[in-house]
């Protein structure tokens, strides 16, 4: 687990200024979306999601990540130049190789700034926000954005076709951490190797033969699943993700009745009201977005923030509880804040 040192009082201490989201403007309905599939398309793992966003083919991944950046910057009012540093995580990236950090970079003009690519898979901002506040607090850097990019789904037509593919969206999230009032009380994330494999993007059989994708002929990439695998998953979430959020609510000297806000990653409806139950915080504390956005991977626990700020939902002072994991369960992350509103 870890912990944020108590009783500090000297140096700086890292804020969460601003959260905001930059979404593609093609909105894609799952009404009367693809019929046919295999027995797992109408697992409950794949319900909740009533529409979502494409950005393939009319914006590339480093275009969304410019474009959220943008936004944050006018809407904090921070110069371009006084960026230090950009920790982003991205699915897709626009090449194999390199990734798209210097190129948001470059796009946004933050001409002293460097970048960071960071991948603990739907973790990854939490896993950013804990980078963001080490950088800040030793005083390495000063204002460091954490990106999430995320330019999946549209891209893979074939995988469009089934039904499994129903709940994943686009979209681009940006946060500023930056010196200030301190925001964040607790964070605890975890590896746990037992479960890797469970969940892979890899690419279809060709003729009955898989070929990986490094290998000339490989089919389309995609996600595969079984019966056992998606409740394998499952089984997995139900005991992190609950455990974790409230390890971190425990470290803050908090509990479930402190919790004005419950956000969590968002992969379908069943999970989400089973995290509600199991961290004891009823709906009326929680955010959703994933009917009206899906699930964005890293993306979904800052593009339902940001979603909540921009309804006027998160006030200052607010106490803010996040929690996901990643692929099947070989990661976990959860986070407690202390909003602070602005600068």
């Amino acid at each position: 687990m870890t912990t944020e040192p108590k009783g500090r009082t000297t140096g700086p201490q890292a804020q969460l200024i601003d959260v905001v989201n930059f979404l593609p403007e093609r909105v894609v309905s799952n009404a009367g979306g693809p019929g046919a599939d295999d027995d797992l398309g109408d697992h409950e793992f794949f319900r909740g999601v009533a529409e979502r966003r494409f950005a393939s083919p009319d914006q590339t991944s480093a275009e969304l990540g410019a474009g959220a950046c943008a936004k944050l910057l006018d809407r904090t009012g921070l110069a371009a130049d006084e960026v230090d540093l950009i920790i982003y995580n991205c699915i897709f990236n626009d090449t194999f190789w390199p990734g798209i950090g210097s190129a948001v970079q470059s796009a946004i003009g933050a001409t002293r700034a460097t970048v960071l690519q960071l991948d603990t898979s739907c973790c990854s901002w939490l896993s950013g926000l804990r980078t963001a506040k080490a950088f800040v607090e030793s005083g390495i850097h000063r204002n460091v954005i954490v990106l999430t990019v995320t330019n999946f789904v549209s891209r893979l037509p074939e995988f469009q076709s089934s039904k499994r593919s129903r709940v994943l969206g686009d979209g681009a999230t940006a946060t500023l951490v930056a010196p200030g009032r301190p925001s964040i009380l607790s964070t605890y994330e975890r590896s746990h190797g037992e479960n890797y494999g469970l969940l892979r993007f890899e690419p279809e059989l060709v003729d009955g033969v898989f070929r990986n994708y490094w290998e000339r002929g490989c089919g389309p990439i995609t996600v595969n699943f079984t019966k056992e695998r998606l409740a394998a998953i499952r089984e997995n979430s139900m005991s992190l993700v609950p455990d974790a959020v409230a390890a971190s609510l425990a470290e803050a000297g908090l509990s479930s009745d402190d919790v004005d806000y419950l956000i969590t990653h968002q992969p379908n409806e069943d999970f989400l009201a089973e995290w509600r139950k199991r961290c004891g915080i009823e709906e009326a504390r929680t955010h959703d977005t994933l009917a009206k956005y899906g699930n964005l991977f890293a993306g979904s626990i800052p593009v339902t923030v940001a979603d909540a700020l921009d309804r006027g939902l998160i006030k200052d002072g607010d106490i803010l509880a996040f929690g996901t994991f990643a692929n099947g369960g070989d990661l976990v992350s959860a986070m407690t804040v202390r909003w602070h509103a602005g600068r």
